[in-house]
């Protein structure tokens, strides 16, 4: 944070419940991902969300202190969960921006309001804005710390239905429910391509040979299987 001085948070702080507040109602207006009622459980995890960024945006002008670890998990889970619900991150980077004019327009008011000069306000949107860049970046962390552990999943769970598809005896509803929990749209047919490769990476194999092959290796036979879906 840029110096401050330490009267500016005393200024800030009373309206940040009205502030909250508005920025809530905000977000669900202008945000078309978040527009939805806000008396449930999202509102009030929305209202908490907001409260505690803009709590420790003004404990930080106050005590001159980065936000702590418990601050950036939050911001890094709210990334995270942007990817298991199934959306872009535009939607909460959207919502940061947003967040980041309301209260901009408002501690500048209160700020006037207590007699501060102008290059205090500079100091002050500066300090708005690479805030808001902080948390942003910690929530496109989480976002793709969460990709890359659903991709390995994914691929886990594909590599473990390739072993299946290779075994005998494999009841249809088994194999379905594995296909549904790979993301593999179970083909019509399937043709089974064996590679003799000690060393081969399956994942890279299965990727040569089109998006939705699946391949596993037979480590006793030192093979890698693919199985290719709908070859005709």
């Amino acid at each position: 944070m840029p110096d401050l001085p330490p009267s500016l948070a005393a200024a800030l702080r009373p309206v940040l419940p009205e502030l909250s507040r508005d920025t809530v109602a905000a977000i669900g207006r202008e945000v078309p991902d978040y527009a939805r009622s806000l008396d449930g459980p999202f509102g009030q995890a929305l209202l908490g969300g907001v409260q505690v960024a803009l709590e420790r945006f003004v404990d930080e002008l106050s005590l001159a202190v980065a936000t702590d670890d418990r601050a950036k998990a939050m911001y890094h889970g709210l990334g995270r969960g942007e990817l298991r619900a199934g959306r872009s991150l535009d939607a909460l980077l959207s919502a940061y921006r947003l967040g980041a004019r309301l209260a901009w327009e408002r501690f500048q008011a209160a700020a006037v309001a207590a007699g501060h000069p102008p290059e205090v306000l500079y100091a002050l949107a500066g300090a708005i804005f690479t805030y808001i860049d902080a948390i942003s970046a910690e929530s496109v962390a989480g976002y793709a710390d969460e990709q890359s552990r659903a991709a390995g999943e994914r691929a886990r769970r594909r590599r473990a239905l390739a072993r299946l598809l290779g075994s005998e005896g494999v009841g249809t509803e088994e194999l379905a429910a594995l296909a549904v929990g790979a993301a593999w749209p179970l083909p019509a047919s399937v043709a089974a391509l064996v590679v003799d490769d000690p060393e081969g990476d399956p994942e890279r194999l299965a990727s040569r040979l089109g998006a939705d092959v699946i391949a596993a290796r037979d480590p006793d036979e030192a093979t890698t299987v693919a199985w290719v879906p709908d070859p005709d």
